[in-house]
């Protein structure tokens, strides 16, 4: 009975550890963020197509007072929903310029 336990324990342990290691990515509060530049919009659709540094494009659908704010070609930051499906916030991102030696 101890031995049955003890399997049955270390299946359970086991199968838990897994399902953390699939878990999706998230930035610091909970929600999953994707960072890149806008290479399409698509009004019609209110979404938007995100290309990140590594070539990885997402299709992102936006709020229609979110789009009419920004244009293909610039660098945002979206923070998605649970489903990484649509942005909860859209964020224009700054390229940082290295300072020059003197």
């Amino acid at each position: 009975m101890k031995k049955t336990l003890a399997i049955v324990i270390a299946i359970v342990a086991l199968a838990s550890f897994t399902a953390c290691g699939f878990a999706k990515q998230t930035g610091k509060y909970g929600a999953e963020t994707f960072k890149g530049v806008i290479t399409s919009i698509d009004t019609a659709k209110s979404e938007l197509v995100i290309k990140n540094e590594a070539g990885t494009e997402k299709t992102i659908g936006v709020d229609a007072t979110m789009i009419s704010t920004l244009k293909v070609g610039e660098m945002v930051k979206a923070t998605l929903n649970a489903e990484g499906t649509k942005a909860t916030k859209v964020k224009q991102v700054v390229a940082k310029v290295a300072k020059a030696k003197k």
